[in-house]
């Protein structure tokens, strides 16, 4: 019995060290070094206690404006396609072939404008070419003037223009006396009233003086009613 228990098996010390390098390991204290992040809000030097990383280097959602929609110039082309190749792409206007038979009549009843009819059955219309027609063929609006008013006043109207002018003097006048009154009244207003406000901190503030000069009489000429001081030991 005694020399089992001296004797340990081979099995027990596997078990012994295995369950000593356990904790060990995780016990084990470090410093996790984060990558510098460049961001103007957070210091390189600081300490991070956690990362976040996306899939696009260097985005923020907070700090980075991103819009769903791609932006694109006038003809739907992508705005990140350059110039130079984006001014390339020929754009012409598709219509469907069920349309074809009324372009082409279209075309065939009107010879100036079988031309522009070919090129947009034939996929060839630009939109310099569907401006060049719509300027070439457009009609002027038809206006309906009696509508609209006169742009000139009648004998009768003027005969009353000095009587429009007074009134237009007497509404003037009424507008600036009203702003006088308005401006004198909320001013008087408020004068009295920071006067007002004034005097009160004032009398506060006296009481509140006049009540630290009692208190500082009343410990330094009357020291037997002092409360809550400490009782000297007669040691310090």
């Amino acid at each position: 019995m005694s020399s089992r228990l001296a004797k340990p098996s081979l099995g027990g010390l596997r078990f012994a060290r295995a369950a000593q390098a356990v904790p060990v390991a995780l016990q084990r204290r470090q410093l996790h070094q984060t990558p510098a992040r460049h961001h103007q809000a957070v210091n390189p030097g600081w300490p991070v206690m956690y990362s976040i990383v996306y899939d696009k280097p260097g985005w923020d959602p907070e700090m980075e404006l991103e819009y769903d929609v791609m932006p694109r110039d006038e003809f739907g082309v992508p705005a990140h396609i350059p110039p130079e190749v984006s001014t390339t792409i020929r754009h012409t206007y598709y219509v469907p072939p069920q349309y074809y038979p009324f372009l082409k009549k279209l075309g065939d009843d009107t010879p100036e404008l079988k031309p522009y009819m070919d090129k947009l059955m034939n996929g060839e219309m630009t939109f310099d070419d569907y401006e060049e027609m719509f300027y070439q063929f457009a009609k002027p609006l038809k206006i309906h003037r009696p509508l609209i008013p006169m742009p000139y006043r009648s004998a009768a109207e003027m005969k009353r223009s000095e009587e429009v002018a007074w009134e237009g003097a007497w509404l003037s006048f009424r507008q600036r006396v009203i702003g006088d009154y308005l401006s004198r009244h909320y001013l008087r207003d408020f004068i009295a009233g920071m006067g007002i406000g004034l005097f009160f901190a004032w009398v506060y503030i006296q009481g509140h003086r006049q009540y630290r000069i009692d208190m500082k009489l009343f410990y330094l000429e009357a020291p037997e009613h002092k409360i809550n001081w400490v009782t000297p030991r007669g040691d310090l």
